[in-house]
């Protein structure tokens, strides 16, 4: 596993990480995006739904689940806090709720995927990035995991950037 971390400054320090690494991403690409509420997860996926040529605002997916937005290539964008029967239990989360999302049809269909709380998920998935969001103070630790050849490829060129 390739590792790398950044500090964070404000909102507009974080959509811009997630620009560059949006622009690195192609379609069958996965990024797990793991912190606390109000750590900025959403603005992070809106930063790189930038960096993919996505041009309307992304907001939360939260109370519909699912959002698929249209850039250089489909991004969808899942929230799945609401699948879980105890979101501080990882082994809560609905499983087959998820898939029932179409996760398998975004896999194969050619989809950026961006997955927010996705707790056991990442058992599920052969190659991803993962992203985790700390607080600390008025700042966040943003600390990025490559599991796989290809995001151990896209981190490198990610934090070359």
């Amino acid at each position: 596993m390739e590792a790398h971390e950044w500090r964070v400054d404000d909102e507009m320090e974080m959509k811009r990480l997630g620009e560059r690494l949006g622009a690195l991403l192609a379609p069958g690409d996965v990024v797990l995006l793991e912190g606390p509420m109000g750590a900025g997860k959403t603005t992070f996926a809106a930063g790189v739904g930038m960096g993919a040529g996505v041009t309307q605002p992304m907001t939360s997916p939260t109370y519909v689940l699912r959002q698929e937005h249209r850039g250089r290539f489909r991004v969808a964008h899942y929230d799945l806090y609401r699948l879980y029967a105890d979101p501080e239990r990882q082994e809560t989360l609905d499983l087959e709720g998820v898939w029932a999302l179409g996760l398998d049809d975004d896999l194969a269909g050619g989809a950026i995927l961006l997955i927010e709380w996705p707790g056991p998920l990442a058992e599920e998935m052969e190659a991803y990035l993962r992203i985790i969001l700390r607080p600390e103070g008025a700042t966040r630790t943003v600390r990025a995991e490559a599991f796989g050849k290809r995001p151990e490829s896209i981190l490198k060129e990610w934090t070359a950037s």
